[in-house]
């Protein structure tokens, strides 16, 4: 499995579970929420490009998702095409966009834009997308943007920008930082540039913190050389776990019981312990949830598959056993409440 297979199977899955928060984690509970932050995010931009866009321009949207800012975009520009790893996102985003025919959308590789030929674009963007990318398929992208962009085209990002940060390969939702200078020379080996100095924070490393989400506007400097195909090797790690995409499927599960979807949220554990059978904590999480649902049984069975898995892990064989008590005692207590209903017909029927 290389780099682009990995990103498609886990996007897929990601956006089979439940597109919208994957794509706005904060801003997903219902259609009108995630609407109104494409518009918000839509808004961003055009104010980021200072009145520098024309309606006449073709645009082009890396990472659209199910085209959470293609909608709020369709009527500022004539064309609009959007592309993204994930057939799932694709499929899903033809039904969001089904009112604007001069948007189109298409599942691509993920790591080029080989669809599209040279000087396609005034416009190319991606928000929130590159972030989630290793470095070298970022900087793949950015001589694929060259390639595709007009000479008096922009591309208009959002990157953070800050303390060097980074994650495995591996990792597909993982979040990269650039330091200032790094990513300035990515863009010049890439016939890029800002357009003006961009302002720089520090941002935390914390997966629980926000990144920087402003956008930064590049324009082309100058043509480069036409690059040569790129075989992406096979992974090492391929099923490396993600400790972000945990905790966003544990986060998704815990909204979930709150708002009383708790057998969403036992789904979305299910799901957890299936992707990342490794992970300890979540299989116990897994466990409390269906034992506060007064799923017994249920909650004993994901324990015994986890003392399977993990033969050694005392805390896993301590609950398990806490909870085979458990059913004892609600067994033993619903024999005796048997008897007494027993014993209550019986002396109802000789009285």
């Amino acid at each position: 499995m290389n780099i682009s297979e990995k990103m498609k199977q886990d996007w897929n899955q990601r956006a089979q579970h439940h597109a919208r928060f994957w794509i706005a984690t904060e801003n997903y509970q219902t259609e009108d929420v995630f609407a109104q932050s494409g518009q918000d995010t839509a808004q961003a931009l055009l104010i980021a490009l200072q009145g520098l866009y024309q309606p006449s321009w073709k645009v082009l949207d890396i990472g659209c998702g199910i085209g959470r800012v293609l909608k709020p975009l369709a009527s500022y520009f004539e064309a609009l095409v959007g592309v993204d790893v994930s057939s799932a996102m694709i499929a899903q985003s033809k039904t969001w966009l089904s009112e604007y025919p001069h948007v189109t959308t298409l599942e691509t590789s993920g790591v080029d834009l080989q669809e599209f030929g040279d000087k396609s674009f005034d416009l190319v963007y991606s928000y929130v997308t590159f972030q989630h990318m290793a470095r070298p398929v970022f900087e793949q992208y950015l001589r694929e943007i060259n390639r595709v962009l007009n000479p008096q085209g922009y591309l208009v990002l959002q990157l953070p920008i800050g303390p060097y940060h980074d994650v495995p390969t591996e990792d597909t939702i993982g979040i990269r930082s650039y330091p200032l200078k790094e990513i300035v020379q990515k863009l010049h080996n890439n016939g890029l540039a800002f357009c003006h100095d961009p302002q720089v924070t520090v941002t935390s490393t914390d997966i629980h913190q926000p990144f920087d989400h402003r956008f930064h506007i590049i324009k082309k400097i100058h043509a480069i050389k036409p690059s040569m195909s790129v075989e992406w090797v096979p992974l090492k790690h391929p099923q490396h776990p993600s400790p972000l995409d945990i905790a966003l499927y544990e986060t998704y599960a815990e909204d979930c019981v709150k708002s009383g979807h708790s057998q969403e949220g036992i789904r979305t554990l299910r799901s957890l312990v299936n992707q990342y059978p490794q992970h300890l904590e979540g299989w116990l999480h897994l466990a409390a949830v269906l034992l506060e649902n007064d799923q017994v049984q249920q909650a004993i069975t994901t324990m015994q598959e986890l003392t399977a898995l993990h033969p050694r892990y005392q805390e896993g064989q301590a609950v398990l056993q806490q909870l085979l008590a458990k059913r004892q005692q609600t067994t033993t207590a619903s024999q005796e409440e048997q008897e007494q209903f027993t014993c209550g017909i019986t002396d109802r029927a000789f009285n």
